[in-house]
């Protein structure tokens, strides 16, 4: 695409001096030319005359210009052959010798008419060349340089000067040289294209002699017979340099990422064992003391136990979280009714006498991925229940069809968060209730919320403080698989 800079508002012309005397000359040689052609019957020298004006226009850039000399001419010459006397002359001659000076007038302009309009196009053409954001090559079909835009220019260093005329590797590599002359050999030697026709990342050469790699398409051209070759060349230095940066970031990450797995592997393998040994020995020393503890003692290794529950915890869902998303497992890859899939949810989820769970009927017409949607459910129904205070409640799960995805709500009537905490509930470790008031590790709806993204999808709550929570999610009907 070449972007021409907006049209300036019309102003008048300026005609220079040389245009107006060009005029001038040329009114004053109709004129001669009709006095002559009154004044001699068979009107070869007014002919000669009308003839020199238009030819005269052959230096005028206006195409109209030297129609309106041309028209001028033939009016004049048929006004001269209307009002000659024609006593002693052959009618017949004057008439040919006038026929044949309005088909020279006519002749020449349309030959100035039609090298204006050349002219025109070769400008126009090379002002596109010139400005276009790509950089613009011709050459012959010996490498030589015919036509080199500006923006080669900014792409080598090299003015046009310096280059039109010569080689055209010379703006490449050394190893690229023999190459592209062996290139241009052997497709006029058999027609077989290699470059031709196609792109391809090349490298090139500054005039500083800084190598950098170039996007390089050739097309081939013939113009009156000859065969020329057109390249479009196009500097991606910048482009390679983000690219390698982004790899390199890409690199970064994934070592990040295996240090991360590495280390929940760890807490969540490594540290259990200290944690059992702890809590067996909290059990024994009850067992073998037990006539020696007072109640604040078994109170307190009572309270060592709860705190290793804990930290298992804590540690199974920081184990989870590092594996959110990944497909390795095969029960990410099974499909299953979704009624079926919600009944075990509710296996999983431990429902007090005062609770109801009504789940939406829709399930049972749709196939849902067994994992982790039923790990999804079962976090937000229990997290409906533990944080219902009142011991009763409703918690309605809800489907709808939103086209290319489903969009599911587990919605309850408990207590509600205020808006300025929506936010902080999906972060890990994260908890609005003291952890000896609700048990948890505060990462249940960071994992949820790492699922639903990993998977394509988005999550809110909507709640306010007494009113309730709705946590709404959407999931992909084919959600992306994620690489483990």
């Amino acid at each position: 695409m070449t972007l021409s800079r907006p049209m300036d508002a019309p102003r008048p012309l300026r005609r220079n001096p040389i245009q107006y005397r060009t005029h001038g000359i040329a009114v004053l040689l109709l004129g001669a030319g009709f006095a002559f052609d009154l004044l001699t019957p068979l009107g070869i020298a007014g002919g000669l005359i009308y003839v020199s004006v238009v030819l005269g226009a052959l230096w005028n850039d206006t195409p109209n210009t030297v129609y309106w000399y041309a028209a001028a001419a033939t009016v004049l010459t048929l006004l001269a052959y209307v009002l000659l006397p024609r006593t002693g002359v052959n009618a017949w001659i004057v008439l040919s010798n006038r026929g044949l000076t309005i088909l020279a007038l006519w002749a020449l302009a349309l030959q100035k008419a039609a090298q204006l309009s050349l002219r025109r196009k070769k400008t126009e053409l090379t002002a596109i060349q010139d400005n276009t954001v790509e950089g613009m090559i011709t050459i012959s079909t010996e490498g030589t340089i015919l036509s080199y835009n500006r923006a080669c220019r900014k792409i080598f260093g090299y003015d046009a000067e310096e280059a039109i005329g010569r080689n055209v590797k010379f703006l490449m590599p050394e190893h690229y040289r023999t190459e592209h002359d062996g290139y241009l050999s052997n497709y006029l030697r058999t027609g077989q294209k290699k470059i031709i026709g196609t792109a391809r990342e090349v490298q090139g050469q500054r005039k500083d002699g800084n190598v950098f790699p170039l996007d390089l398409s050739v097309s081939e051209v013939r113009v009156g017979g000859h065969l020329l070759f057109s390249g479009i060349v196009r500097d991606i230095s910048e482009q390679k340099r983000i690219e390698t940066e982004r790899e390199q970031f890409i690199n970064d990450l994934s070592r990040s990422n295996q240090d991360l797995d590495d280390f929940a592997y760890v807490a969540s393998h490594d540290l259990r064992a200290p944690l059992r040994v702890i809590g067996n020995a909290s059990s024994w020393l009850e067992e073998d003391l037990a006539d020696a503890l007072d109640d604040e003692s078994r109170e307190n290794l009572q309270l060592i136990r709860s705190r290793i529950m804990r930290m298992e915890q804590l540690l199974n869902d920081l184990h989870e979280y590092s594996r959110a998303g990944r497909s390795t497992d095969a029960r990410y890859q099974t499909l299953m009714p979704g009624a079926e899939l919600m009944d075990e949810v509710l296996m999983l989820v431990e429902q007090p006498e005062g609770f109801t769970i009504n789940i939406d009927p829709g399930f049972a017409s749709i196939q849902l991925p067994n994992m982790p949607l039923k790990q999804i459910f079962a976090n937000l129904v229990s997290n409906a229940i533990k944080h219902n205070d009142t011991g009763t409640g409703v918690v309605d799960v809800l489907l709808e069809d939103g086209g290319g995805f489903h969009a599911f709500t587990v919605a309850d009537d408990g207590p509600g968060i205020d808006p300025q905490f929506h936010e902080q509930v999906f972060k890990m470790f994260q908890t609005l209730k003291s952890r000896d008031v609700v048990e948890g590790s505060g990462m249940g709806l960071a994992i949820v919320k790492k699922h639903v993204e990993n998977a394509g999808g988005t999550i809110s709550l909507q709640s306010s403080a007494g009113e309730g929570c709705a946590f709404r999610f959407t999931w992909p009907k084919t959600a992306r698989a994620d690489n483990g």
